[in-house]
């Protein structure tokens, strides 16, 4: 963890373990850095993912799915509000009337729509997975587990390039300080900033 962001550096071996930190405060003095963080959790998710989907009982062990499900459970909602209550909000009001930001922004907010029914049921299962009881449907949660794996994939690649970037160059500091300060409130911190 670098101590002058606050953001926890992961990696991205395919085999690595999935773990996470909540932010600390200092980490909301930049928030577009805090979405890049949580997307990169949210890929690390995806690659857990892919091992359980070639080996459900295997693909990790209780502890890292605890992890994963907690991530899924906790922190996942907190960056889809992050996005659809103050930084798509604060897009949408700079964007030019002709711009195709608006249509990017209402596909990824439906896809957010996607992202939380899935997430529930990944959670009740992985649920499953954690207690070694039988998965109800093991063919629903194979499909599951790939569906929000390639949709996360696709959807971050389209925020990281697109979003984060325009939100990078089109946000002043004070948007991104109130940014910062409604993300570190819904977390119950009190942002530095």
């Amino acid at each position: 963890m670098s101590a002058k962001s606050g953001l926890k550096t992961r990696t991205s071996s395919p085999n690595a373990r999935f773990e996470w930190k909540e932010h600390t405060p200092a980490a909301f003095n930049r928030p577009l850095s805090v979405i890049e963080a949580d997307h990169a959790s949210q890929l690390a998710v995806c690659r857990v993912l892919d091992r359980l989907l070639h080996n459900p009982r295997h693909g990790a062990d209780a502890q890292e799915l605890v992890a994963v499900r907690d991530y899924l459970r906790l922190q996942l909602p907190l960056h889809i509000a992050d996005e659809e209550e103050d930084l798509f909000p604060l897009l949408r009001q700079q964007a030019p009337a002709d711009d195709d930001l608006k249509q990017i922004l209402a596909q990824l907010h439906t896809e957010h729509d996607t992202d939380r029914r899935l997430n529930d049921h990944l959670c009740s299962d992985i649920d499953c997975l954690i207690t070694g009881h039988a998965l109800a449907d093991p063919a629903q949660f194979l499909k599951n587990a790939f569906a929000f794996s390639e949709m996360q994939r696709r959807h971050l690649a389209w925020e990281n390039a697109v979003i984060v970037t325009r939100a990078r160059k089109s946000l002043r500091k004070a948007d991104q300080a109130e940014l910062g300060r409604r993300m570190a409130k819904r977390r119950g911190i009190q942002s530095p900033v």
